[in-house]
């Protein structure tokens, strides 16, 4: 009698699955970065946007679609986590003694939305998009400058302002966003009076959010007790409910994270809760929200918008120098210091890419406009940008690497 393996067939195609998807970015990812960090001068989140390109929709195109949107569940985490991390830089005490960084994140919001708006209309683009993008070039990457900050273990007055900066500018950023967008927004079937009730809910349902999960959280904090393996457990547990609750109730997570970090850094008088270091489990997700922010690159979007790109950049580079170097005398700064921390505060696309997905809803037209020019400020700053970050802080001297 002869043997013979039954055949068969599968009766669905191969197809990704969390688990499948989780270790294939991971690996590639980390491989990526590894190559990245053979050049002392770039920063490994770049070799992950590479990676990311790569298996993304302007390259091979494994990385796109439903499989793009899986990913992006670990981003969201990846992004909260970061933001909950830089929020703690704010102490509003240390704030109260250095009265004049507050004063260089207002003057420097205020110029970045006036410079990049007015010269957006210069060139001829639409009023709407261009007070968008004046919006939008407030914000600073919160992901680069967090994970580049951990890599060079930076300390040092340059690194703390950079910190804080990047959390109150992205506070600001939200905050202008969501009072102008009822203004300027073209949804003409939606009433006026819908899109100013969305905004008030979306910034009070944030804070309130954010106050509700610090109250959960520390009494449970001291319940536990001053245990590291417990408060990171808990700060993980805490800071994924917060997630799910924002998009349930269609809320700016970016919003309720940096609030959320804020309540927890300066209200917690006994200090409850313990500075953590994230270390493994913060790699993880930064490795996964690179892979997928590089897999949503298109070169085709930097040719369509190009001139108007180069103007944002440069408009934002040159408001954000104004606005450090007019405060840096008072603040007792180095002109070499203010030139690094305006250097370093070059990524800008994550806190809008996170705003663009929580108002698309409710503002899809609006959205659509001005998604061209976030993708095209999205491929020159993050390929770009975290190279800037790290050259800045390695020539003020307070990371571990040589100048």
């Amino acid at each position: 009698m002869d043997w013979a393996l039954p055949s068969f067939a599968l009766a669905d195609p191969i197809q990704w699955n969390a688990l499948l998807l989780f270790g294939s970015l991971l690996l590639f990812g980390l491989l990526g970065g590894y190559i990245a960090t053979k050049t002392s001068w770039v920063p490994r989140i770049t070799g992950y946007l590479v990676v990311g390109f790569i298996l993304g929709v302007g390259g091979l195109n494994l990385l796109s679609g439903d499989v793009l949107k899986l990913a992006s569940i670990f981003a969201d985490i990846a992004v909260a986590l970061v933001v909950y991390q830089l929020g703690r830089y704010v102490d509003i005490g240390w704030l109260r003694r250095e009265k004049w960084l507050l004063a260089t994140v207002l003057l420097s919001a205020t110029l970045c939305f006036t410079f990049v708006s007015s010269a957006l209309i210069w060139i001829g683009t639409s009023t709407v998009v261009a007070m968008l993008g004046g919006v939008l070039a407030i914000a600073t990457a919160p992901a680069v400058i967090i994970v580049v900050l951990r890599d060079l273990k930076a300390e040092g007055q340059v690194t703390r302002r950079l910190a804080a900066m990047t959390a109150l500018n992205n506070f600001v950023a939200i905050l202008v966003a969501y009072a102008l967008l009822p203004i300027i927004a073209h949804e003409g079937s939606t009433p006026f009076f819908t899109l100013f009730a969305h905004t008030g809910y979306s910034l009070i349902g944030s804070i309130l959010l954010a106050y509700v999960t610090y109250r959960l959280m520390i009494p449970l904090a001291r319940l536990l007790g001053r245990q590291p393996s417990r408060q990171f457990v808990l700060v993980i547990a805490v800071i994924s409910l917060a997630i799910g609750a924002a998009h349930a109730f269609q809320l700016p997570v970016l919003l309720t994270m940096l609030a959320f970090a804020i309540m927890s850094k300066n209200l917690d008088h006994q200090y409850d809760l313990m500075e953590l270091e994230f270390g493994i489990a913060n790699e993880l997700f930064i490795v996964m929200l690179f892979v997928t922010v590089g897999a949503s690159i298109r070169l085709t979007d930097l040719s369509m918008v190009g001139a108007s790109v180069a103007v944002l950049i440069g408009a934002r580079f040159v408001a954000m120098a104004c606005g450090v170097f007019t405060f840096a005398h008072f603040a007792k700064m180095k002109w070499k210091q203010a030139g690094l921390i305006t250097l370093a505060t070059l990524p800008m696309t994550e806190a809008g890419l996170g705003l663009m997905q929580t108002i698309s809803y409710l503002y899809p037209h609006t959205t659509a406009d001005v998604l061209p020019l976030l993708a095209g400020c999205l491929i020159v700053l993050e390929l770009f940008g975290p190279i800037a970050t790290q050259f800045a802080l390695i020539k003020s001297g307070e990371s571990g690497r040589e100048s």
